[in-house]
């Protein structure tokens, strides 16, 4: 019985095992067959039976996916409504009055586009699109798991890789050339022999911090073990696929992927390209994987400067110590004198006789009367003479003066080869401590181009990660064609809260299909055609009639036929995103600090559990209100408000931000500090720039809002200052009329800045 059941399991194993290689070769073989491995190919606008709505060739292909339903576009969004879209689109942050008021009455056809061109050009167009891509890249200002609320270790200047990428999104960089400075600067230029940093090298060098964002706590000597280091360089190139590629390999680090056409020896030949500059068998801690800011020949030079400068040092301290040595001798003879006179030289030879070489006796004596016998700087000082006095502070005043000609350097958080590259070997069941065949580097199969790009060392690096580089940038090639849809989806999504591929972490065979494969290559071929800029492609986005039409839509057929709104018969209604919220309460209380770059703005918990601005120590009193790209990015621990409104833990990174809607967003915009104490800058900022009292409420939606109430609004409103107005002066009776006016006029405010209309892109 016993031997039938194991034949049973065993015939069971093995059809589970030929299930299990059937699918793995399955999927091996389809890749040339799946969608998103295909390179670009130009394709025909369609054409539509009703061109009426047809605005640009967008336009044409999501007409032609409504008429198939029998459906057609929304009317465009009013021009208060479009205008607040565009500024969050844009700049995360919403319009001024005049500004709207000036596009409003603008009647001019090339209107809108010169206001898409103003916005392009405003330094905080790169902090709205360069914080989209902070979340794909997993970029946070700290250097390890961030696991203890309290504990935050900061890495100095990476930051630098922050302003990089805003400066990269205000310049229009060419995405080609944004991602191969990123993933390979470092191997662009000599800057090993260079004798001083050019602008290019410092660029350059600054720019692969995008690699250095995985979780590294090797800096603990109990976690620099080779298992960790073969995690955070697993971490790092997982991390790097799912960004540009749009795929998880993690699976395939164990076995051939069950679904996906990527095999476990296509793991580490990826893994191969990044394991120079992450080597488990030349591992660098972070802090000897950061660089000095200034070139190896400059380094000498300042090292040699200020060596010379410490002997100068040096020789001023032996003047100083020859003023004091007769002072110190009389202290201590001083505090000699009090010992009994038997054991004053033994004493005395006890304390000077080096710790390991004491006798007993003399240690303790030692115990004894070491402490005692110390001389102190003060006890010198005290019986100092004037003259010695005063020589003694010329030497020091000299001292003070050599060590301020002393030159110093900081460091770089970048990314290099850290010695020639060791083998890469696949590891059985991903386990580091059972190592199995070596593997060369390579593309992933399913995307490998024949013939592949060669890798070729230069400037002292192996040249691995930019051969990487050159396969992700030819468009030409599966790897750099999916590569360019994976982040046309990505611009698509932010501008209408989907992506054509919904799943936009994921385009392999388990990821949800294109609603509209042509449009995604066809815009996907004309972002290369233009030159891989972002600006012109925007403009082509936000011209055409899927993105001008209305969000506000009663409509039963398209309802009934297209419940999701998949094929875009209007507008996404969107909520703001958490830097957003707290971006635009600033902006309307007139508090924003618009200042850009720097070292973040830090943070701090409570004891009550929330997490709040640290203000003490800011180098200026409005750095609190600074955007929020420039606070301190943690990995788990947020802002209070940015935390309940969807700030993502990027314990590796985030392609798409979730959007809940959960009664803690309620009770934080209602009894939130900032929240309350930004109402009342509102309030005061009204009040300031609007004499006449009944012009308050106006005034205060049409800043916040960006239209003027209506007049069911303004009676509500009126109603509920005047009963504010009474309930102060009825519990305060020495509150003055003016007083219980602003308070009221404050709850107000604070009621418009909880509105869902503030807190949603129209």
């Amino acid at each position: 019985m016993l031997c039938r059941l194991n034949n049973v399991v065993f015939l069971s194993l093995l059809a589970m095992a030929l299930v299990c290689a059937e699918s793995r070769f399955a999927a091996a073989a389809e890749p040339r067959q799946h969608w998103s491995f295909q390179p670009l190919t130009r394709v025909n606008v369609p054409e539509v039976a009703d061109a009426s709505r047809v605005r640009n060739e967008i336009d044409a292909f999501i007409v032609q996916g409504l008429e198939r339903k029998g459906l057609v576009l929304a009317n465009d969004a009013e021009k208060h409504s479009l205008v607040r879209r565009v500024y969050f689109d844009l700049l995360g942050l919403p319009p001024s009055p005049d500004e709207i008021h000036q596009f409003v009455q603008d009647e001019s056809p090339q209107a809108y586009e010169q206001l898409l061109g103003r916005l392009m050009e405003s330094p905080h167009f790169g902090e709205r699109w360069g914080r989209h891509w902070l979340d794909n890249a997993g970029y946070v200002d700290v250097q390890g798991l961030d696991n203890d609320a309290g504990i935050i270790s900061s890495t100095e200047n990476k930051w630098l890789y922050r302003d990089y990428v805003v400066a990269s999104f205000n310049s229009d960089k060419p995405f080609d050339r944004f991602l191969t400075e990123q993933l390979a600067g470092d191997e662009c230029v000599d800057w090993r022999n260079a004798d001083q940093y050019t602008l290019e090298m410092q660029t350059l060098l600054v720019a692969t911090g995008f690699l250095r964002n995985s979780a590294d706590d090797t800096n603990a000597n109990e976690l620099n073990r080779r298992d960790v280091h073969h995690q955070i360089l697993e971490r790092t190139h997982e991390v790097v696929m799912n960004n540009l590629l749009g795929l998880t390999i993690q699976c395939a680090k164990c076995h051939d992927h069950k679904y996906e056409p990527l095999l476990q020896t296509d793991y580490y030949q990826w893994q191969a390209l990044f394991q120079p500059a992450f080597n488990p068998d030349k591992w660098l801690q972070p802090g000897a994987r950061q660089i000095p800011n200034v070139s190896a020949a400059e380094k000498t030079r300042i090292d040699q400067h200020n060596s010379q400068l410490d002997q100068q040092i040096a020789s001023i301290k032996g003047q100083i110590a020859e003023v004091r040595k007769p002072f110190e001798q009389q202290v201590l003879d001083t505090k000699l004198s009090q010992l009994p006179e038997p054991i004053r030289a033994d004493t005395l030879t006890a304390i000077r006789t080096p710790l390991d070489q004491r006798s007993e006796v003399q240690k303790y004596l030692a115990s004894k009367f070491e402490e005692a016998l110390k001389v102190k700087p003060d006890d010198v000082a005290a019986i100092m003479t004037g003259p010695e006095k005063d020589r003694v502070a010329e030497y020091e005043k000299q001292i003070a003066g050599v060590a301020s000609q002393k030159q110093t350097f900081q460091h770089w958080q970048a990314v290099y080869d850290s010695g020639p590259p060791t083998a890469t070997r696949l590891l059985n069941r991903g386990d580091p401590l059972t190592p199995g065949e070596e593997l060369l580097p390579s593309m992933i199969s399913a995307l490998a181009k024949t013939p592949d790009v060669s890798i070729i060392p230069q400037f002292g690096s192996s040249g691995r990660r930019f051969a990487l580089a050159k396969w992700l940038t030819d468009p030409q090639s599966p790897a750099g064609s999916l590569a360019i849809r994976v982040r046309v989806n990505r611009i698509w999504q932010h501008l209408f809260g989907r992506g054509i591929v919904k799943t936009t972490d994921n385009f392999g065979v388990t990821g949800t299909k294109p609603t509209h494969p042509e449009l995604l290559d066809w815009l996907s071929s004309t972002f290369v055609a233009d030159g891989q800029r972002l600006k012109p492609f925007l403009m082509k986005i936000m011209t055409s009639s899927a993105y001008l039409q209305s969000s506000i839509r009663d409509d039963e057929l398209c309802t009934s036929v297209d419940p999701e709104n998949t094929l875009l018969w209007k507008q996404r209604l969107r909520r703001l995103e958490s830097e957003s919220v707290r971006d635009a309460i600033l902006t309307v209380s007139g508090k924003l600090d618009r200042s850009m770059g720097g070292s973040p703005v830090p943070v701090e918990p409570r004891p009550d559990g929330s997490f709040v601005i640290k203000r003490e120590g800011l180098p200026t009193p409005t750095a609190q209100y600074r955007r929020t790209i420039y606070l301190l990015g943690r990995r788990n621990y947020h802002p209070t408000l940015l935390s309940v409104f969807d700030q993502p833990n990027l314990t590796t990174n985030c392609s798409e931000r979730n959007t809940s809607a959960v009664v803690l967003q309620s009770l934080t915009m209602l009894n939130d500090s900032f929240v309350l104490e930004q109402a009342g800058a509102l309030a005061d900022r009204v009040m300031a720039v609007t004499e006449a009292k009944d012009r308050w409420i106006t005034t205060a939606f049409e800043i916040t809002l960006g239209r003027i109430p209506t007049d069911r609004e303004s009676v509500w409103c009126q109603n509920a200052m005047a009963r504010e107005v009474d309930y102060h002066q009825q519990t305060d009776k020495q509150c003055p009329v003016e007083e219980a006016e602003k308070r009221g006029f404050a709850r107000i405010c604070h009621t418009l800045l909880n509105t869902s209309e503030f807190l949603l892109v129209p």
